[in-house]
């Protein structure tokens, strides 16, 4: 006896929209595949041509981008925003003045021998810039109240002042960037101590070099920031910021790749 099939049904509706779906999954699957083997064999090839790492190429990549925002006619606003944003209050620096009044001692047996200072007398009709005048005026003229009350000043009259800014300005895409070991020096510091105001305060002034390491275990300069701050404990008002952004002649391709090799190894 011959054995006739069963007739084969034919697909519904439901089952072809599953094998539609199931197709078009695949169809997805496979194209981002596609796409990440692209990705890889372009990187690939990059890092052929380039004839170094992988790590390498990335940092040159990152000096290269940090040239780009330090020439970038904004970025001076973006980092006043990000100044504005992480310092520390004028209540909180009051504090640390307060709890470490050898500061004041810094100031006038130290600093004031390293760093231009003008000093504007109480009476506003003197203005003191020789060290020596400076001493003698804070420990002969001021009366015991005023030495009480201009005291937190001169703790703040010397390059710590400086310091919330730089630590501010550190962050992956600010002034100094960890990632590439980016290093500050301050210099061409002055400070101006004005205690003929009703609310007596401090002005200073620096430049901030910002350089990152080369390959022959130098520095490599990126840019100078003048930055200013305004200190008014009286008053509460702390206001720093920078005025002015000068970008560095840019690196040529060999030093780039210098310091992307001293930075990946």
């Amino acid at each position: 006896m011959i054995s006739i099939p069963p007739p084969i049904e034919p697909p519904t509706r439901q089952s072809m929209n599953r094998q539609s779906s199931l197709f078009g999954s695949m169809r997805k699957l496979l194209s981002e595949e596609f796409e990440i083997q692209k990705s890889v064999l372009t990187e690939d090839l990059m890092v052929w041509r380039a004839g170094c790492s992988k790590k390498e190429l990335e940092f040159r990549d990152q000096i290269r981008s940090f040239e780009d925002d330090l020439a970038s006619p904004d970025y001076i606003n973006k980092l006043n925003t990000t100044i504005e944003t992480r310092m520390s209050s004028c209540q909180e620096s009051t504090e640390y003045y307060q709890s470490n009044p050898d500061l004041k001692e810094y100031t006038l047996e130290k600093e004031l021998d390293r760093i231009p200072y003008t000093l504007i007398t109480t009476d506003g009709k003197r203005q003191l810039t020789k060290s020596d005048d400076i001493r003698n005026y804070v420990a002969t003229e001021e009366t015991e109240e005023e030495k009480e009350s201009h005291s937190i000043l001169y703790r703040a009259a010397n390059q710590s002042i400086f310091a919330d800014v730089i630590v501010a300005l550190t962050c992956s895409d600010g002034l100094v960037r960890p990632q590439l070991h980016a290093g500050t020096f301050v210099d061409k510091c002055s400070l101006t101590i004005d205690l003929s105001k009703k609310d007596p305060h401090v002005r200073a002034t620096c430049f901030v070099n910002v350089s990152i390491p080369d390959a022959e275990g130098h520095r490599l300069s990126m840019a100078s920031v003048l930055v200013s701050i305004f200190y008014c404990p009286s008053k509460e008002q702390l206001r720093s910021g920078i005025m002015h952004l000068l970008p560095h002649k840019r690196l040529t391709d060999e030093e780039v790749a210098g310091a992307a090799r001293s930075l990946a190894y």
